[in-house]
């Protein structure tokens, strides 16, 4: 299974981390990524930050600058980043500040990145190499109990290598100068700046964080060891004196950090305050920096193993440029916190929507949770708290700018269904402010279900598993309630789908997209019930053996009973396979009646002949799980039958359209569909040069895709294009 042999390639990479030397080691960038040059006309951006902490150094060469804060890119500050190099009496820098006054910028200058780092290198008339590389640390965990993995991930900080090369052949002398377009002010003081003695020995400077009232960031030399600190021209940092031989090169070492320990959301449905996971390791900005400190190897390390692992592999290099990038803006969007209770959170952001989310940023997004599959984890117990049971009418919100809606629209009516988004920043709530946002009655069930199953197959969290197979079940019926013409796909209170920007694929009944996806739920939820069913005797639990503390169950010598409910879980099991078998049995005589399989079998639909590649998607997780069920494998002979001429209609200059007679492409949904025909249908297709060629440029990160041509959906600094993953599984898995 492709799940299996990845999990052996990642725990030994993770396990190799350690055998490295503590001694200073240069992280290298996959050199066989595509370069961005940087010049007067290069727009792009690349979003710089850490997982769940929020912490950002986004490069915005548009702007000439860099955007840092410790509450994300929507709270962030722009400034400029100084690194130039004083060599024979001219000074150069890069392109991430305005050009400082008798300064000019480094020759040639370029951008390579991979997931986790972002490496500018340029030259010098006189014969020198300059390259800075900025590494956001990140390395495999699987619990939150492994902690010394889950620090190396969070924690609110960067490394910054800057390398110098003397390929020319004179002896050079110089200053390198690393620093920040902020004056730098006092540790204990929120206004009082910091007056610079000249020819200090100064290691570390302090600035404010205008994310934070109170709070600073830090900027301290590493491994090498400045001069000074110094603060002119608008500039505050450190300052280091070099001198190296002809076809010799050193590296200076900087960490970056900050801390905030205020509210990063409040949520309003439970009156709490959220802040940052981090509080829990550590509590200022000075114990952040001693981490870094101390782990400096380590995190490098690990960090260069787990790029490696990915940037190292039998991907095109423009399927590694969406990876990485992708990657980059998974971190950005991503919060990992903690609520008055002490108890764990993790939420996604829609990038400029702003919506809050648990899992359903489209659910292809947590594949990224095979890397660490607790944030997954959280988020579908989390998911739990947000099922519509009843309707109810929310009045409009004059405050939030919200207008009534309605809360739980036909959950009395068909059955319980999971709310789409569950806020929108700054606020955890129960809803997202747009028409039908929460209502996506169908597809939010089945996606929970299908997640579920992927978690279980990265983790093998059995427990946890088995104590959600009743919400499954809950769900599922809920589903079933809602078709009504026993073709087995919902054409009643099915809500809408994530497709909202194509008409046919978001608001048709008997959708077949909505079809195929409750068919993967129902096999999958039929494994599963099976799996994990209870088949010991029935028996009675002991109390006084049970763990119970704090005078809980005092008096009741028997606390309960552990029932065997094997023939329950069969019976559910079977009642969803039948849902399948219907399914397909009513996919295969729509084949047969039209010739292919349409977006819907309601003919009285608008565009309901349509056709889609996108159709699959239900495939997606169980087959990046390595699922072999016949009735899986079953469903993707009736689809491949239509694939390839379906493929072969949709696509345009610009992108593979979600349907064929709309124009609309989202990249991480076509990249779903390659991977699902790769696997499933065994064609192959890839997407990544549409991808690349429409952001190589973009001023917004990653950019999902186009209504039309050259009419661009405004989804830009959206977290979904991690999809991109299943390429990287998929030829990892080809090389097993």
């Amino acid at each position: 299974m492709i799940v299996m042999k990845l999990k052996k390639v990642l725990f030994t990479l993770f396990l190799a981390a350690f055998a490295f030397t503590t001694q200073a080691q240069s992280f290298r960038v996959e050199n066989s990524l595509p370069i961005t040059q940087l010049t007067d006309t290069t727009n792009f951006s690349l979003l710089n930050s850490r997982l769940g902490s929020r912490f950002t150094f986004s490069l915005l060469n548009e702007k000439q600058s860099i955007q840092t804060g410790s509450l994300g890119f929507d709270m962030d500050e722009q400034t400029g980043l100084l690194i130039s190099l004083e060599v024979q009496k001219k000074t150069y820098c890069f392109r991430t500040t305005p050009l400082p006054r008798n300064t000019k910028y480094f020759n040639n200058q370029q951008l390579r990145f991979g997931p986790s780092s972002m490496e500018l290198s340029g030259q010098t008339d006189e014969g020198m190499d300059v390259r800075f590389t900025l590494i956001s640390s990140f390395t495999k965990s699987k619990t939150l109990e492994d902690s010394s993995a889950i620090k190396v991930q969070i924690f609110p900080g960067y490394y910054f290598l800057v390398n110098i090369s003397n390929n020319s052949n004179v002896k050079q002398e110089g200053k390198l100068k690393i620093a920040l377009a902020k004056t730098p002010v006092k540790s204990f003081n929120f206004m009082s700046l910091e007056p610079m003695k000249p020819d200090n020995n100064e290691q570390q400077v302090y600035f404010r964080d205008n994310a934070n009232l109170n709070g600073k960031t830090i900027l301290a030399a590493a491994k090498t060891k400045a001069n000074g600190t110094f603060n002119d021209h608008g500039f505050g940092g450190l300052v280091y004196n070099f001198n190296i031989n002809p076809k010799d090169k050193k590296e200076f070492s900087q960490i970056y950090t900050t801390y905030n320990d205020s509210t990063v959301i409040p949520d309003k449905r439970v009156n709490q305050s959220l802040r940052f996971y981090y509080t829990k390791y550590w509590k200022n900005v000075e114990e952040v920096l001693k981490y870094a400190q101390e782990n400096f190897d380590k995190n490098i390390a690990l960090t260069q193993d787990f790029e490696d692992t990915l940037m190292k592999s039998g991907l095109t290099p423009k399927e590694k440029w969406v990876l990485a990038l992708a990657f980059h803006t998974d971190l950005a969007n991503t919060y990992f916190l903690l609520d008055e209770n002490n108890q764990p959170r993790f939420y996604v952001s829609e990038g400029r929507f702003k919506h809050l989310s648990t899992v359903d940023v489209a659910h292809e997004t947590e594949v990224n949770a095979i890397f660490s599959p607790w944030r997954l984890k959280l988020q579908l117990a989390q998911w739990t708290n947000y099922i519509a049971r009843a309707e109810v009418t929310v009045p409009a919100n004059a405050i939030q700018n919200k207008p009534a809606y309605q809360q739980g629209m036909t959950s009395a009516e068909y059955g319980p269904y999971l709310y789409h988004d569950v806020g929108d920043l700054p606020f955890v709530s129960e809803t997202a402010n747009y028409n039908y946002g929460p209502h996506m009655a169908v597809e939010e069930n089945t996606s929970f279900v299908l997640l579920l199953y992927w978690y279980w197959k990265i983790s093998n969290d059995d427990e946890f598993v088995k104590s959600m197979l009743g919400t499954v079940d809950e769900l599922l019926q809920s589903v079933i309630n809602r078709d009504t013409n026993e073709n087995g796909i919902a054409d009643m209170a099915y809500g809408w789908t994530t497709y909202d920007a194509n008409e046919a694929l978001k608001l048709s009944p008997d959708n077949t997209f909505l079809g195929a996806k409750q068919f993967g739920a129902y096999v999958v939820a039929a494994e599963m019930l099976r799996a994990l069913a209870n088949k010991d005797k029935t028996k009675v639990i002991d109390a006084t053996k049970a763990g119970v503390v704090d005078g809980e169950g005092a008096g009741f010598k028997k606390l309960g009973t552990e029932v065997n409910n094997e023939k329950l879980r069969n019976k559910q099991a079977d009642k969803y396979e039948t849902e399948a078998k219907t399914i397909l049995a009513t996919l295969e005589k729509a084949q047969l009646k039209y010739g292919f399989i349409p977006v819907s079998l309601d003919e009285k639909f608008p565009k309901w002949n349509q056709r889609s590649v996108v159709i699959g998607e239900g495939l997606f997780l169980p087959g990046l799980a390595g699922s072999k069920a016949p009735l899986l494998k079953q469903l993707a002979t009736v689809l491949k039958k239509d694939y390839a001429a379906t493929y072969a209609k949709s696509m345009t200059d610009y992108g593979i359209k979600l349907t064929t007679d709309e124009g609309t492409t989202w990249f991480s949904k076509t990249i779903v569909a390659d991977v699902v025909a790769s696997q499933w249908y065994g064609i192959n297709h890839t997407s990544a040069g549409y991808i690349y060629e429409w952001n190589k440029n973009s001023p917004y990160a990653y950019n999902d895709g186009l209504l039309k041509e050259n009419d661009v959906w405004i989804g830009y600094w959206y977290p979904r294009g991690i999809s991109a993953l299943g390429y990287w599984m998929l030829k990892n898995a080809e090389k097993k």
